[in-house]
């Protein structure tokens, strides 16, 4: 799943003494490096928090309906991980915002495309025609005409 770097490398101090710094584990998938800590913690948080979702919901066959959803809310929490590189404190914070918004995310994403996408906007109703003068002042007329009693 991706290049690894080095744990630890070695630097020398004035004094001829080595100190040992470590760098973070970077993975790759389809080509888009990022920090396996903050994927993992987001991950792991989204799941958590999905599961206690499936489980407050006690309704029989549930994941059957949570199931894809909470796939989606996984794909959007390492796509948030994979852009953003965030610290594994906000990563987490990722994972469980995520997670909790759950289907909430098909109605964000359907917002968006009807804004930026050609095409996605709902269609607006034809504006009814403007009468011409002459033909509103003719219905004008017929409706005072209405108004008038017969003479006898």
């Amino acid at each position: 799943m991706g290049a690894f770097l080095p744990l630890a490398a070695a630097v020398a101090n004035d004094r001829g003494a080595t100190i040992a710094t470590s760098q973070p584990l970077i993975w790759q998938f389809v080509g888009y490096p990022f920090e396996a800590g903050p994927m993992i913690a987001t991950l792991c948080a989204c799941l958590a928090v999905r599961f206690y979702v499936q489980q407050t919901g006690r309704e029989e066959h549930r994941w059957t309906v949570d199931l894809p959803v909470t796939c989606l809310v996984l794909m959007f929490s390492a796509a948030a991980v994979i852009r953003l590189r965030p610290d594994p404190a906000l990563a987490l914070m990722i994972g469980t915002g995520l997670g909790a918004l759950g289907a909430g995310i098909i109605s964000i994403a359907l917002g968006w495309v009807r804004r930026n996408l050609p095409g996605g906007e709902t269609p607006t109703p034809p504006a009814a025609p403007k009468p011409d003068e002459d033909n509103a002042a003719g219905i004008g007329r017929a409706l005072r005409s209405l108004d008038v009693p017969p003479n006898p």
